[in-house]
């Protein structure tokens, strides 16, 4: 399996750059590796939503908490289908 090298770089026009061009003191770096198949799915995401690979890498990790956050607590998550029937979400 080959694995991608992702890089999440913040636009030039980002309002998270100053003005000289740098990254804010709060912001930081990361170089995360991704197989073939993780990478095509986050690129089609973030293409479909209209995200820069910052704001998706943000947005994935908002979710990530907020599941864990209420997992942690004893809530279960759902599915709320067209029809109304609810469909429990069971994470491995």
């Amino acid at each position: 399996m080959r694995e991608m090298n992702f890089v999440a770089r913040v636009p030039p026009d980002s309002d998270l750059q100053d003005p000289k061009g740098s990254l804010p003191e709060s912001s930081v770096r990361l170089s995360v590796n991704l197989n073939n198949e993780t990478a095509q799915t986050f690129k089609a995401l973030i293409r479909h939503r209209g995200l820069s690979i910052t704001e998706g890498i943000r947005r994935a990790i908002a979710v990530w908490k907020f599941v864990e956050d209420e997992t942690s607590k004893g809530n279960q998550l759902a599915v709320i289908e067209h029809d109304d029937s609810i469909r429990k979400v069971v994470l491995l």
